[in-house]
C-alpha cells in the first residue's frame, strides 16, 4: 500500500551503509500493526535506533498500541554452571578472590554476590560482560559488593562499545539488568555510581530491594542512608519485594519499558531466605520449572492405535491434560510418565544459623554452604579445640564444616559445596593447600554422607538435564604467576620458601 511504498522509496534514498542499518523489517510490521486493528499511527514511522526508539515506545503508549512480545522460550535450558569466581571470606589472596558465584544459565549469566576482585575473575573465566542479566546481592558486607560498581561499569563500557545492535545490546536496551538485595542497596549504588561519574550507556538498572527482613526490626541493622538520593539516569524504578506467607521472598523476572515481563527468561524460579548473620543477610534458593517425565510409549501407543486416537494429542498429553477413549475412560498422564523432574540449587552466604532455609533447601541437588573456620591441624597445635573454633565463628556469624554438614544431612541436600573460606586456607592447589582443604572435608564428612567439594576459584560444577553433577576443578597455580612481596629481601624469600617446603613435606608424610 502507499505506506510501504514511502518506506520503501525513504530506505532506498539512503546510503547503503545506513540502509543495512536499518531494521525495516521491524519498522514495517510496526506500521501495519496499527492499520490492522483500524487505528494507523499519524505521521512517518520511527525506526528502531536511538533516540527515534523512544518516540516509537512513546507513539505505542499514546495510541495505546498492543506491545507484541516472543513468547516465553518452552525449551529446556540444557545444562547449568557453576563458576567460582571467588572462595575468600573477608579478605581476598593472592589464590583467592572475594566471594562471588556464577550460574551460567542458557546464553544468560547470573551474579550472586560481586567481591572485590569480581570483575577480574569474570574476565579470566572468559564470562562477557554483555551475557550478565541478574545479580543478587545477599547483604552489603564489603566483601560481597565493592565489585559491583566495577561491574556494571563494566557492563556499562560493553554496551557503549558495542554499537553494532547485537542482541545482547538490544535486550538491555529492552530489558534491565535486575539487581536484588537487602534493604540500602539501592541508595548505596545511587551514591556510588553518581559521585564517581559512572555512565551506564545503554545499559538499564532496575533495583528491588528486599524489604519485611526481622534483622531490620533492630535500630543497628537499619542503613545509615535510605532516601534522598535521586534516580541514576537509565535506572527502571522497581516496586519492593516483600515476604510470601511461607517466610520468602519470591524474585520477580526482570521486566521491560512498561512492566512487560522479560521475553524468553529462562524457567528458574528464584526465591531469598533470611539467614542469621550479623547484618541482614539473605540466601537464595534457585528451582528449575518442573519438566514432565518420560513417556512410556511401549505402554501407551498400543491403546491410542488400538482405539484409533490420534498421535497428535500427545502434545497436551505430555503437559497435562488426559486422553479420552471412545469408550469413555480417561488415560491420566501420571499412569504412562515418569514424575515430573526439576533441578535446585541452594546458595547461602554469610550466616550462623540457617534453619529459616530448612523447609525451602529440603532436597536441594547442589548445597553451596559458607564455611569461614575451621579446627584444622594448625589450630590444634596452638591448643585450640572445635568448641572454640565454633564459639568464634559463631560470635561473628560463620560457620564451620561441620555446621554445614549437620544442616546438608537435615535437609537431605545430595551434594555440599563449602566455600566462604578464611584467607589462612590457601587455596592455589599446592600439597599443603591440598592438605588443609582435605582436613575440612573430613571434618564434614562426619556429619554428611554425600560428596563435599571443597570450592576453589574458577571450580565449575556442571549439571545435566538428567540430574548428574560434574566438577571441572581449575589446574594448580604455579607460583611464577603470583610474584607475592616483590619488597623482599632474598634471605625472607629462601626463609619463606623452606617453610613452605617443610609444611608440604609433612602433609605428604
Amino acid at each position: 500500500d502507499a505506506t510501504g511504498m514511502l518506506l520503501r522509496a525513504a530506505r532506498c534514498a539512503l546510503p547503503f551503509h545506513a540502509r543495512c542499518a536499518l531494521p525495516f523489517r521491524s519498522a514495517f510490521r510496526f506500521a501495519h500493526s496499527g492499520r490492522r486493528r483500524g487505528s494507523a499511527p499519524p505521521g512517518p514511522q520511527p525506526f528502531r535506533r536511538g533516540g527515534d526508539r523512544r518516540t516509537a515506545d512513546k507513539l505505542r503508549a499514546s495510541q495505546k498500541l498492543p506491545h507484541r512480545e516472543r513468547p516465553i522460550n518452552n525449551q529446556d535450558i540444557g545444562e547449568l554452571n557453576l563458576v567460582f569466581l571467588g572462595t575468600a571470606s573477608a579478605q581476598a589472596t593472592t589464590s583467592r578472590a572475594q566471594q562471588s558465584v556464577a550460574l551460567r544459565v542458557q546464553n544468560e549469566t547470573w551474579l550472586f554476590d560481586c567481591g572485590g576482585q569480581t570483575q577480574m575473575q569474570m574476565l579470566r573465566a572468559g564470562i562477557a560482560p554483555l551475557s550478565v542479566t541478574r545479580i543478587f546481592i545477599s547483604h552489603m558486607h564489603g566483601d560481597h559488593v565493592f565489585g559491583l560498581p566495577a561491574v556494571i561499569a563494566m557492563c556499562a563500557n560493553s554496551s557503549m562499545q558495542q554499537v553494532s545492535a547485537s542482541a545482547d545490546v538490544r535486550r538491555w536496551e529492552k530489558i534491565p539488568l535486575q539487581l536484588v538485595g537487602p534493604v540500602g542497596l539501592r541508595a548505596w549504588l545511587r551514591t556510588v555510581l553518581a559521585n564517581s561519574y559512572v555512565g551506564l550507556g545503554r545499559l538499564r538498572l532496575q533495583v528491588h530491594e528486599l524489604h519485611g527482613l526481622e534483622a531490620l526490626q533492630q535500630p543497628k541493622h537499619v542503613p545509615a542512608v535510605l532516601s534522598g538520593v535521586p534516580p541514576l539516569h537509565g535506572e527502571v524504578l522497581a516496586p519492593p519485594i516483600w515476604p510470601e506467607q511461607g517466610g520468602a521472598w519470591s524474585v520477580p523476572h526482570p521486566t521491560a519499558h512498561g512492566g512487560r515481563a522479560a521475553p524468553r527468561a529462562p524457567k528458574m524460579r528464584i526465591r531469598a531466605v533470611e539467614m542469621d548473620h550479623t547484618v541482614p543477610t539473605v540466601g537464595w534458593l534457585l528451582e528449575e520449572y518442573p519438566r514432565p517425565g518420560s513417556l512410556h510409549a511401549d505402554r501407551l501407543l498400543p491403546l491410542l492405535e488400538a482405539h484409533g486416537v490420534e498421535k497428535r494429542l500427545l502434545g497436551k498429553f505430555k503437559l497435562g491434560t488426559p486422553i479420552e477413549l471412545p469408550t469413555g475412560e480417561l488415560l491420566q498422564p501420571s499412569d504412562f510418565m515418569d514424575p515430573p523432574t526439576s533441578r535446585r540449587i541452594g546458595l547461602l552466604s554469610d550466616t550462623r544459623d540457617c534453619s529459616r532455609a530448612a523447609a525451602h533447601c529440603e532436597g536441594v541437588d547442589v548445597l553451596v554452604h559458607e564455611c569461614t573456620n575451621a579446627c584444622t591441624n594448625f589450630d590444634r597445635q596452638r591448643g585450640r579445640g572445635p568448641d572454640t573454633i565454633r564459639r568464634l565463628a559463631v560470635e561473628h556469624g560463620h560457620s564451620t564444616p561441620q555446621m554445614a554438614a549437620q544442616f546438608a544431612s537435615e535437609i537431605g541436600a545430595k551434594r555440599l559445596v563449602l566455600t566462604h573460606f578464611s584467607s589462612r586456607y590457601l587455596g592455589s592447589g599446592s600439597a599443603y593447600a591440598d592438605g588443609v582443604m582435605n582436613e575440612i572435608r573430613n571434618l564434614a564428612k562426619q556429619h554428611y554422607g554425600g560428596p563435599v567439594t571443597c570450592a576453589r576459584d574458577f571450580l565449575r560444577v556442571e549439571m545435566q538435564v538428567n540430574g548428574e553433577v560434574h566438577e571441572h576443578h581449575p589446574p594448580r597455580q604455579p607460583h611464577e604467576e603470583w610474584p607475592g612481596n616483590i619488597f623482599k629481601t632474598a634471605s625472607e624469600a629462601e626463609g619463606e620458601e623452606a617453610v613452605e617446603a617443610a609444611a608440604e613435606e609433612a602433609v605428604e608424610a
